[in-house]
């Protein structure tokens, strides 16, 4: 077999939308146990993944956002909120990342960014008057711990669907939030958690 290695890239050459907070501390699959790992490409001690293939090549999650750039579309999807502080609270609630953007004058903008453990999932943009109920907003979350993340959020006693397998091949629920927009998340039906 021939040994293949990624050349790390200097700073300049990520894309980077906006700054995100990284853990220094990866998780080894086959262990549970967290441990420092460098990352195979920038070098960075940071949370990774290791290739199915290669368990000697770990990618962290700046540099795989990168890569995926390179061969295709990466979306982060804006959701309309009535009530900024309401949802900023309610996502928080959840077990997200918020941070509000701030304008020069360090005036909240009316717009923040979403994330969990570090990564971008949505975004979030005032919209003071829109009908909540006649919102069809949403977006979809995959994850590998569905069932985690439903049991989290119905122990916050937030509003989800039933967790459940669906024709489709997905194992999901949906989080309403009171704009209502609809965040499922799920995993397909046959990933191992």
């Amino acid at each position: 077999m021939r040994r293949v290695r990624l050349r790390g890239r200097s700073r300049g050459d990520h894309h980077t939308v906006r700054p995100t907070p990284w853990v220094l501390l990866s998780r080894t699959p086959r262990e549970g146990v967290r441990t420092p790992v460098n990352c195979s490409c920038c070098g960075n001690e940071r949370v990774t993944a290791a290739l199915r293939s290669r368990d000697d090549v770990a990618i962290c999650r700046e540099c795989l956002e990168w890569l995926l750039g390179q061969i295709g579309v990466s979306s982060t999807p804006t959701l309309p909120v009535a009530d900024m502080p309401e949802a900023v609270a309610f996502y928080e609630r959840a077990g997200f990342g918020v941070r509000m953007y701030t304008d020069d004058q360090d005036e909240d903008g009316g717009f923040a960014f979403v994330d969990y453990d570090g990564q971008s999932v949505f975004d979030l943009d005032a919209v003071p008057d829109m009908d909540r109920g006649a919102n069809r907003a949403g977006c979809y979350l995959i994850t590998k711990d569905a069932d985690g993340w439903h049991a989290r959020m119905a122990a916050a006693a937030l509003p989800v669907t039933p967790l459940e397998d669906q024709p489709w091949g997905m194992r999901e629920f949906t989080l309403t939030d009171p704009s209502g927009n609809h965040v499922r998340i799920g995993r397909g039906v046959d990933s191992s958690v």
